[in-house]
Protein backbone atom coordinates (compact mmCIF):
# COMPACT_ATOMS: atom_id res chain seq x y z
CA UNK A 1 0.00 0.00 0.00
CA UNK A 2 1.13 3.39 -0.45
CA UNK A 3 2.44 5.68 2.01
CA UNK A 4 -0.15 8.13 3.31
CA UNK A 5 1.53 11.78 4.11
CA UNK A 6 0.14 14.71 5.87
CA UNK A 7 -2.17 13.12 7.93
CA UNK A 8 -2.56 11.51 11.12
CA UNK A 9 -1.26 8.16 10.52
CA UNK A 10 -5.01 6.21 10.21
CA UNK A 11 -5.40 5.97 6.80
CA UNK A 12 -4.13 2.72 6.02
CA UNK A 13 -6.88 0.96 8.93
CA UNK A 14 -9.46 3.41 7.44
CA UNK A 15 -8.94 1.49 4.11
CA UNK A 16 -8.52 -1.58 5.29
CA UNK A 17 -12.04 -1.30 7.31
CA UNK A 18 -13.84 -1.28 4.00
CA UNK A 19 -15.37 1.86 4.92
CA UNK A 20 -17.55 3.87 2.50
CA UNK A 21 -15.48 7.07 1.28
CA UNK A 22 -14.96 9.88 -1.25
CA UNK A 23 -12.19 9.80 -3.15
CA UNK A 24 -10.29 13.21 -4.42
CA UNK A 25 -7.52 13.49 -6.54
CA UNK A 26 -5.61 16.70 -6.42
CA UNK A 27 -3.07 17.98 -9.11
CA UNK A 28 -0.58 20.03 -8.67
CA UNK A 29 1.86 21.88 -11.35
CA UNK A 30 5.39 23.60 -9.92
CA UNK A 31 6.45 26.30 -12.68
CA UNK A 32 10.53 26.78 -12.95
CA UNK A 33 9.97 30.40 -11.87
CA UNK A 34 8.69 29.20 -8.05
CA UNK A 35 4.91 29.29 -9.13
CA UNK A 36 2.24 26.64 -8.27
CA UNK A 37 -0.91 25.89 -9.63
CA UNK A 38 -3.32 23.67 -7.35
CA UNK A 39 -6.71 22.13 -8.73
CA UNK A 40 -8.86 19.19 -8.08
CA UNK A 41 -11.29 17.51 -10.00
CA UNK A 42 -13.76 16.91 -6.58
CA UNK A 43 -16.40 19.10 -7.20
CA UNK A 44 -15.67 21.30 -4.18
CA UNK A 45 -12.03 22.78 -2.75
CA UNK A 46 -10.43 20.39 -0.58
CA UNK A 47 -7.41 21.22 2.12
CA UNK A 48 -5.18 19.09 3.37
CA UNK A 49 -2.28 19.81 6.44
CA UNK A 50 -3.21 23.65 5.32
CA UNK A 51 -2.78 23.96 1.27
CA UNK A 52 -5.80 24.51 -0.84
CA UNK A 53 -6.42 22.54 -4.44
CA UNK A 54 -9.61 24.97 -5.73
CA UNK A 55 -12.22 23.18 -7.64
CA UNK A 56 -14.14 24.30 -10.69
CA UNK A 57 -16.61 25.83 -8.22
CA UNK A 58 -14.26 28.55 -6.66
CA UNK A 59 -13.00 29.47 -9.83
CA UNK A 60 -10.29 26.49 -11.53
CA UNK A 61 -10.83 25.01 -14.66
CA UNK A 62 -12.34 21.46 -15.11
CA UNK A 63 -9.63 18.98 -14.78
CA UNK A 64 -10.43 15.64 -16.56
CA UNK A 65 -7.43 13.06 -16.92
CA UNK A 66 -7.29 10.23 -18.92
CA UNK A 67 -6.21 6.95 -17.42
CA UNK A 68 -2.92 6.00 -16.20
CA UNK A 69 -0.67 2.75 -15.10
CA UNK A 70 1.57 2.18 -12.08
CA UNK A 71 4.06 -0.48 -13.12
CA UNK A 72 7.24 -2.01 -11.06
CA UNK A 73 9.30 -1.92 -14.59
CA UNK A 74 11.34 0.51 -16.02
CA UNK A 75 8.13 1.47 -18.58
CA UNK A 76 7.88 5.16 -18.26
CA UNK A 77 4.63 6.08 -16.38
CA UNK A 78 2.46 8.81 -18.33
CA UNK A 79 -0.78 10.59 -17.75
CA UNK A 80 -3.03 13.44 -19.19
CA UNK A 81 -4.87 15.79 -17.84
CA UNK A 82 -7.45 17.76 -20.06
CA UNK A 83 -8.32 21.42 -18.36
CA UNK A 84 -11.49 23.00 -19.51
CA UNK A 85 -13.22 26.35 -19.12
CA UNK A 86 -13.46 29.60 -20.84
CA UNK A 87 -11.11 31.73 -22.33
CA UNK A 88 -11.77 34.59 -19.74
CA UNK A 89 -9.77 32.22 -17.26
CA UNK A 90 -7.67 29.78 -19.46
CA UNK A 91 -6.37 33.25 -21.61
CA UNK A 92 -3.87 33.57 -19.33
CA UNK A 93 -2.46 29.91 -18.84
CA UNK A 94 -2.98 29.30 -22.54
CA UNK A 95 -0.25 32.64 -23.18
CA UNK A 96 2.06 31.01 -20.93
CA UNK A 97 1.95 27.90 -22.62
CA UNK A 98 3.14 29.48 -25.61
CA UNK A 99 5.57 31.40 -24.70
CA UNK A 100 7.36 28.50 -23.26
CA UNK A 101 6.99 29.51 -19.26
CA UNK A 102 5.62 25.69 -18.12
CA UNK A 103 8.83 24.12 -20.14
CA UNK A 104 10.30 21.94 -17.17
CA UNK A 105 7.31 22.32 -14.81
CA UNK A 106 6.73 19.46 -12.45
CA UNK A 107 3.28 17.59 -12.43
CA UNK A 108 1.98 15.76 -9.44
CA UNK A 109 -1.26 14.28 -8.90
CA UNK A 110 -1.97 13.06 -4.88
CA UNK A 111 -5.46 11.17 -4.02
CA UNK A 112 -7.47 11.78 -0.66
CA UNK A 113 -9.56 9.34 0.97
CA UNK A 114 -12.51 10.96 2.68
CA UNK A 115 -14.82 9.11 5.48
CA UNK A 116 -17.59 12.54 4.62
CA UNK A 117 -16.71 14.63 1.67
CA UNK A 118 -13.97 17.59 2.60
CA UNK A 119 -12.25 15.35 5.61
CA UNK A 120 -8.94 15.33 4.59
CA UNK A 121 -7.97 14.26 8.11
CA UNK A 122 -6.11 10.61 6.47
CA UNK A 123 -4.09 13.63 4.39
CA UNK A 124 -3.15 12.48 0.79
CA UNK A 125 -1.21 9.47 -1.21
CA UNK A 126 0.83 10.21 -3.43
CA UNK A 127 0.13 8.83 -7.30
CA UNK A 128 2.30 10.52 -9.63
CA UNK A 129 5.60 12.95 -9.39
CA UNK A 130 6.78 13.73 -12.80
CA UNK A 131 7.76 16.46 -15.54
CA UNK A 132 5.30 18.30 -17.65
CA UNK A 133 6.82 16.99 -21.20
CA UNK A 134 3.93 18.19 -23.55
CA UNK A 135 1.31 20.57 -23.72
CA UNK A 136 -1.96 20.55 -27.00
CA UNK A 137 -3.85 23.95 -26.87
CA UNK A 138 -7.36 24.36 -28.76
CA UNK A 139 -10.09 26.37 -28.55
CA UNK A 140 -12.12 24.63 -25.99
CA UNK A 141 -8.92 24.02 -23.29
CA UNK A 142 -5.70 22.62 -22.86
CA UNK A 143 -4.13 18.98 -22.67
CA UNK A 144 -1.05 18.43 -20.41
CA UNK A 145 0.88 15.68 -20.47
CA UNK A 146 3.30 14.27 -17.85
CA UNK A 147 5.86 11.76 -17.62
CA UNK A 148 7.47 10.11 -14.79
CA UNK A 149 11.63 11.12 -14.16
CA UNK A 150 12.53 8.20 -15.33
CA UNK A 151 12.13 9.02 -19.14
CA UNK A 152 15.30 10.40 -18.79
CA UNK A 153 16.98 6.98 -19.12
CA UNK A 154 15.03 7.16 -22.87
CA UNK A 155 18.99 7.69 -24.59
CA UNK A 156 20.24 6.21 -27.66
CA UNK A 157 23.27 4.50 -26.93
CA UNK A 158 25.82 4.69 -27.62
CA UNK A 159 25.05 8.42 -26.53
CA UNK A 160 27.56 10.21 -29.00
CA UNK A 161 27.85 9.56 -32.77
CA UNK A 162 30.44 10.27 -35.00
CA UNK A 163 29.56 12.95 -37.11
CA UNK A 164 30.99 16.08 -39.28
CA UNK A 165 28.86 18.83 -36.89
CA UNK A 166 30.28 19.68 -33.66
CA UNK A 167 28.11 17.68 -31.01
CA UNK A 168 27.72 20.37 -28.42
CA UNK A 169 25.29 23.08 -28.58
CA UNK A 170 26.83 27.14 -28.92
CA UNK A 171 27.68 28.35 -25.25
CA UNK A 172 26.79 25.05 -23.61
CA UNK A 173 29.20 23.95 -20.72
CA UNK A 174 31.00 21.09 -23.65
CA UNK A 175 31.58 24.22 -25.90
CA UNK A 176 32.37 26.21 -22.85
CA UNK A 177 32.00 29.94 -24.42
CA UNK A 178 30.57 32.64 -22.02
CA UNK A 179 27.11 33.88 -24.05
CA UNK A 180 27.71 36.92 -22.61
CA UNK A 181 30.39 37.22 -25.16
CA UNK A 182 28.44 36.47 -28.18
CA UNK A 183 25.21 38.36 -26.85
CA UNK A 184 24.02 42.00 -28.32
CA UNK A 185 21.00 44.14 -27.25
CA UNK A 186 19.09 45.53 -30.47
CA UNK A 187 16.23 47.45 -31.24
CA UNK A 188 13.39 46.90 -33.88
CA UNK A 189 13.66 49.30 -36.74
CA UNK A 190 11.60 47.84 -39.19
CA UNK A 191 8.36 44.93 -39.21
CA UNK A 192 7.43 43.16 -42.42
CA UNK A 193 5.45 40.99 -40.04
CA UNK A 194 6.31 38.45 -37.34
CA UNK A 195 9.36 36.70 -39.07
CA UNK A 196 10.89 39.37 -40.73
CA UNK A 197 12.53 42.05 -38.84
CA UNK A 198 14.45 44.99 -39.26
CA UNK A 199 17.55 44.66 -36.81
CA UNK A 200 19.68 47.95 -35.25
CA UNK A 201 22.50 46.37 -33.24
CA UNK A 202 23.90 48.14 -29.68
CA UNK A 203 27.69 46.92 -30.92
CA UNK A 204 29.78 47.42 -33.74
CA UNK A 205 29.36 43.89 -35.09
CA UNK A 206 27.86 42.40 -38.35
CA UNK A 207 24.34 41.37 -37.98
CA UNK A 208 25.25 38.09 -40.14
CA UNK A 209 27.15 37.06 -37.23
CA UNK A 210 23.47 36.25 -35.75
CA UNK A 211 22.75 33.69 -38.48
CA UNK A 212 21.39 30.57 -36.76
CA UNK A 213 20.83 32.32 -33.64
CA UNK A 214 18.69 33.47 -30.83
CA UNK A 215 16.60 36.11 -31.12
CA UNK A 216 14.51 37.29 -27.39
CA UNK A 217 12.23 40.28 -27.36
CA UNK A 218 13.22 42.30 -24.16
CA UNK A 219 9.97 44.66 -24.65
CA UNK A 220 6.77 45.24 -26.13
CA UNK A 221 3.93 43.14 -26.99
CA UNK A 222 6.22 40.18 -27.55
CA UNK A 223 8.27 40.47 -24.44
CA UNK A 224 9.97 37.09 -23.60
CA UNK A 225 8.78 35.24 -26.82
CA UNK A 226 12.08 33.37 -27.67
CA UNK A 227 12.76 32.63 -31.77
CA UNK A 228 15.72 30.78 -33.48
CA UNK A 229 16.89 32.98 -36.51
CA UNK A 230 17.20 31.16 -39.78
CA UNK A 231 18.66 34.38 -41.97
CA UNK A 232 20.70 36.79 -40.82
CA UNK A 233 21.25 40.16 -43.43
CA UNK A 234 23.31 42.92 -43.05
CA UNK A 235 20.05 44.69 -41.49
CA UNK A 236 17.31 42.46 -41.13
CA UNK A 237 16.67 38.73 -39.95
CA UNK A 238 14.34 36.17 -40.87
CA UNK A 239 12.79 33.89 -38.02
CA UNK A 240 12.43 30.30 -38.27
CA UNK A 241 8.96 30.55 -36.76
CA UNK A 242 6.92 33.88 -36.28
CA UNK A 243 6.21 35.85 -32.87
CA UNK A 244 3.18 35.17 -31.69
CA UNK A 245 2.81 39.31 -30.98
CA UNK A 246 3.83 41.78 -33.56
CA UNK A 247 6.64 43.88 -32.13
CA UNK A 248 6.23 47.51 -32.96
CA UNK A 249 9.44 49.61 -33.99
CA UNK A 250 11.35 50.98 -31.11
CA UNK A 251 11.12 47.49 -29.39
CA UNK A 252 14.16 46.27 -27.75
CA UNK A 253 15.83 42.60 -27.81
CA UNK A 254 18.70 40.56 -27.26
CA UNK A 255 20.56 38.51 -30.01
CA UNK A 256 22.65 35.50 -29.53
CA UNK A 257 25.11 34.54 -32.72
CA UNK A 258 24.78 31.31 -33.82
CA UNK A 259 27.24 28.48 -34.67
CA UNK A 260 26.88 26.14 -37.71
CA UNK A 261 28.69 24.00 -35.89
CA UNK A 262 31.56 23.69 -38.20
CA UNK A 263 35.63 23.06 -37.60
CA UNK A 264 36.01 26.57 -39.61
CA UNK A 265 33.51 28.33 -37.40
CA UNK A 266 34.79 27.17 -34.40
CA UNK A 267 38.70 28.61 -35.14
CA UNK A 268 37.68 31.88 -35.97
CA UNK A 269 34.37 32.71 -33.19
CA UNK A 270 33.90 36.51 -33.24
CA UNK A 271 32.87 38.07 -29.97
CA UNK A 272 30.75 40.73 -29.78
CA UNK A 273 33.64 43.27 -29.36
CA UNK A 274 35.45 41.91 -32.73
CA UNK A 275 37.79 40.11 -31.21
CA UNK A 276 38.46 37.27 -33.01
CA UNK A 277 38.99 33.52 -30.49
CA UNK A 278 40.13 29.97 -31.51
CA UNK A 279 38.06 27.56 -29.56
CA UNK A 280 39.08 24.84 -31.40
CA UNK A 281 40.20 22.44 -28.06
CA UNK A 282 36.33 21.82 -27.30
CA UNK A 283 35.28 21.34 -31.12
CA UNK A 284 34.02 17.77 -30.85
CA UNK A 285 33.09 17.08 -34.74
CA UNK A 286 34.63 14.72 -36.51
CA UNK A 287 35.41 15.91 -40.23
CA UNK A 288 37.87 13.35 -40.91
CA UNK A 289 35.81 9.79 -40.63
CA UNK A 290 35.70 8.46 -43.91
CA UNK A 291 32.55 7.98 -45.51
CA UNK A 292 30.83 4.67 -45.21
CA UNK A 293 30.99 3.42 -48.41
CA UNK A 294 35.04 3.59 -48.29
CA UNK A 295 35.40 2.82 -44.62
CA UNK A 296 36.45 -0.70 -45.22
Amino acid sequence: MRQFANGNGLGPAFLASRAPCWVGELFTWTLLNGTVYRWTSFDASLSVAGVTWLSQRDGAPLVTRNRFGVKNTVEVPEFEVRLGASDALLGNLKTQIHNGLWDGARAQMDRVFMPTPGDTQFGTVLMFNGRQSGAVIDAEGITLTAKGDNVLMNQQAPRNLYQTNCLHTFCDPGCALNPANYTVSGTINAVANASNLGITLGASVALQLFNLGTLTMTSGAALGQVRTIRIASSSAIALTYPLYDLPAVGDTCSLLMGCDRQQTSCQTRTTNTGANVDNIQHFRGYPYVPQAEIAV
